[in-house]
Order: C-alpha cells, then structure tokens, then sequence
C-alpha cells in the first residue's frame, strides 16, 4: 500500500514545516454569530481557530510544534480517507486535517466547552461537509455516566469518564483542581466497534486516539475496526505510567501493527536515542505518541523528517 503525500514521499522540512504562514488575529462574520480568532494561512487557503482564552490561543500558536510528528502524519491523509479523532478537544487536529487534506473527520468530545469550541472551529472553516462532531465519550462499553472534569474552562484536558482516575490535585500552570472537588457533567459513552458496526459511522483509515490515560479502555472497544483491512493507522498516546495503557504496545505488535523508532525519538524538546525511550517505558515515567503503521511508506517517511528536524524548545548551550 505505498503511497504518496502531497510532498511526494517525504514530509516538508522537519526543521520549520515551510508553507504555514505566521499566525494572525481575525475576525469570522455571519448572519447570526460573529467570533474573533486565529488565522494561519497555508497553501493560499486560511485556516482559522477560535481563540477563547489565553490557552486556546495557545494550542494555536504550539500546533506545529506541540506534537512534533502528529501534523505531518495528518498531511498523509487523503480526501478520500476517513479520520477519527477521539479525544478531539476544541479541535485542533480534526479541523488541521481536513481543511489541509480534504479527508472526512469524526471528531468525538465529551466535554460540553471543548464541544462548543470544536463545532465553533468547524463553522468558521466551513467544514460541516467535511468534520462531524460528537459529543460523546468513546470507551469500551455503553454507559450512561457522568465526566469529571479537570477543569471547567475552554480547551482544557484531563477529563474522566465515570470513574475519577487522579491520585491527587491537577495543576494547569498555576491553576489548580481539586481532587475532591471535580466537577461533573452527564455523558454517555460508546465502544467504537458499536459506532461502525452497529451505528452506521463509515470504517476509519486513520485514528487518533488522546484521552488523557484512558486509552486502553477505548482501545479494548476496538478490536473489530483494528483488524479491518482499510485501517491504515492508529495514534494514541501512551502514558508509561498506567500498565495498561503501557501494553497496548506489544498487543499492536503482536496484531502485526508495527511503529517507527524515529517517529519516537522526534520531541519538541529534544531528539531521543532508543536508549531514553527503554528506559522511560522501564521506570513508567513520561509517555509518547506512538503511530501504529502496516506500510512500510511510514518507516521512510518519519525517517527524512527527523533527518531534517531542529527540536523548536531546545535547551541552548550553557542554559
């Protein structure tokens, strides 16, 4: 299944993703809801986010470089593809996709503000053909439950489906949540396997899934939909701290999924050897995004971006 990206077969320069123009303030208009926001242009097309708060703004001006290999992983989607973005948040990757690549994006936020915000995003691109919201929790069964929020904010992260996951307080910079104190919205939850077999939403050729150490539990959800033949790829972040999210590695491997060390090693901050990644998974310290791949298109592919990538947030010599 090699394939080409709009690149060719190697990704733009891992150093500064060349087309992407600086981000600017805008303005969205319409008839019935005006919102200001950030606006990046890349290939003679703007792609806008709204920015509601300091760290809205914020997930916009870090989406090239927050997660280094995510984006030009995306930009190997074509319009024909279909994308799902579990864990979408406001949106960030889901709107980059398809406004990018033309693919069909499934975005699923269980959140109410990350849902706004995400619906939001998808009005001011002009994307309701394209990027389908749902304001659910993906899991590994049916449920009727509730979400314990991290926090009760616009673009904010590190929400539990009906159960509390935290061992303690949760810090977002100099904020704080409660451990005892979370509060609560209702939510359903649903496996993927029952939203493609039972439900009717198309097969996925690529799926994202970032949900904050939950992942295991959407992943046992989706057995069926891993092992259809049109599955190309499969994101999800692994926190080496949980066990069980931690062994979705050697399930993918033992499935005949494979990944890229060199996708691995590719950090914001830093360029990991394959030593720093044993030995974070052995001491359950950190995490990483790991794409799961069958093609061999994928090796050579995050092998030239890391040949060409300078880590952005780099310490300097002498810090």
């Amino acid at each position: 299944m090699a394939y080409e990206t709009r690149w060719g077969k190697a990704p733009r320069s891992g150093s500064n993703l060349n087309g992407v123009g600086k981000v600017k303030n805008g303005k969205f208009e319409s008839d019935f809801f005006t919102v200001d926001c950030l606006d990046f242009e890349f290939e003679k097309k703007v792609v806008r986010y709204v920015a509601s708060n300091r760290l809205a703004a914020k997930r916009v001006h870090s989406l090239m470089t927050k997660e280094p290999t995510t984006i030009p992983w995306l930009e190997t989607f074509t319009q024909d593809d279909v994308f799902f973005d579990i864990g979408a948040n406001v949106g960030m990757y889901s709107i980059y996709a398809s406004a990018v690549t033309g693919c069909r994006t499934y975005g699923f936020e269980p959140e109410a503000l990350n849902y706004g915000e995400l619906n939001k995003n998808i009005f001011i691109n002009r994307l309701h053909d394209r990027v389908t919201a749902y304001n659910i929790a993906i899991s590994n069964e049916v449920r009727v439950g509730e979400l314990f929020l991290g926090a009760f904010g616009y673009s904010y992260s590190h929400h539990d489906f009906n159960e509390s996951t935290w061992s303690g307080d949760h810090y977002f910079g100099d904020k704080a949540t409660k451990m005892n104190e979370r509060l609560h919205q209702g939510c359903v939850s649903l496996p993927v396997d029952d939203l493609v077999l039972k439900h009717g939403l198309p097969q996925p050729n690529h799926i994202k899934i970032d949900v904050d150490g939950l992942e295991d539990r959407v992943f046992a959800g989706m057995r069926q939909v891993l092992r259809a033949p049109e599955l190309k790829s499969v994101l999800i972040e692994i926190d080496f701290q949980h066990d069980k999210c931690s062994a979705i590695i050697d399930e993918m491997l033992a499935d005949g999924w494979r990944y890229s060390l060199a996708q691995l090693r590719t950090n914001r901050k830093m360029i990991f050897s394959e030593e720093d990644i044993v030995r974070m998974r052995a001491k359950k310290k950190g995490g990483l995004n790991y794409i799961f791949f069958k093609d061999e298109f994928y090796d050579q592919y995050f092998e030239q971006f890391l040949k060409d990538y300078d880590p952005p947030m780099k310490a300097k010599a002498g810090a």
